[in-house]
């Protein structure tokens, strides 16, 4: 009954919605035990400005992929972090389409667990095709961040959630390092 209401409101797969659905929950646990993540961390904490690099992986595998992301506390929530992005990823080419060099704009809500942190928002990209079918999207975010080094790995998904027929999305994974 929840996945055919979401079936009927965004224009994915069963599977995606699935996982889409399971993200959501993660992020809504980590909101509502909020001190289970406030009890594990201490240096890493916001405000800090971080360095990643990585490559889209799935589709258009092994683009280049660098970031710049500014995390601050949030006001809203304990222990909770806005974080805003400029994301370059590399040219690339799915099925024969040449994707050229995309710039990210991104902005989200983070929070979590330990040292797991989700983030959920959107963000805007300059060259959407052939990966995501319009310039706004959605944008999921699951970090770890280490603590023995300034270390997290990132992945992140694009997507405009179905709203167009065309929408593959766009996925990341990085590594970075953390300025405090």
């Amino acid at each position: 009954m929840i996945l055919d209401f979401f079936k009927r409101l965004f224009n994915n797969s069963t599977p995606a919605l699935v996982a889409i659905l399971l993200f959501v929950i993660l992020l809504a646990a980590g909101l509502i035990w909020n001190k289970a993540h406030a009890a594990t961390l201490n240096a890493e904490d916001a405000p800090y400005v971080q360095l990643d690099a990585g490559s889209r992986i799935i589709r258009g595998w092994g683009a280049p992929v660098i970031d710049l992301t500014f995390t601050e506390p949030s006001e809203q929530l304990h222990k909770a972090f806005w974080q805003e992005s400029l994301t370059i990823i590399g040219s690339s080419v799915y099925n024969g389409v040449n994707a050229p060099n995309n710039m990210v704009l991104r902005g989200l809500f983070v929070d979590g667990f330990g040292h797991f942190d989700t983030g959920l928002g959107v963000s805007w990209m300059m060259n959407p095709y052939p990966y995501n079918g319009s310039n706004v999207n959605f944008n999921l975010q699951l970090d770890y961040r280490f603590t023995f080094e300034p270390i997290t790995i990132t992945y992140t998904h694009f997507s405009n959630a179905g709203e167009t027929a065309h929408n593959l999305g766009t996925d990341l994974v990085m590594i970075g390092w953390r300025f405090h």
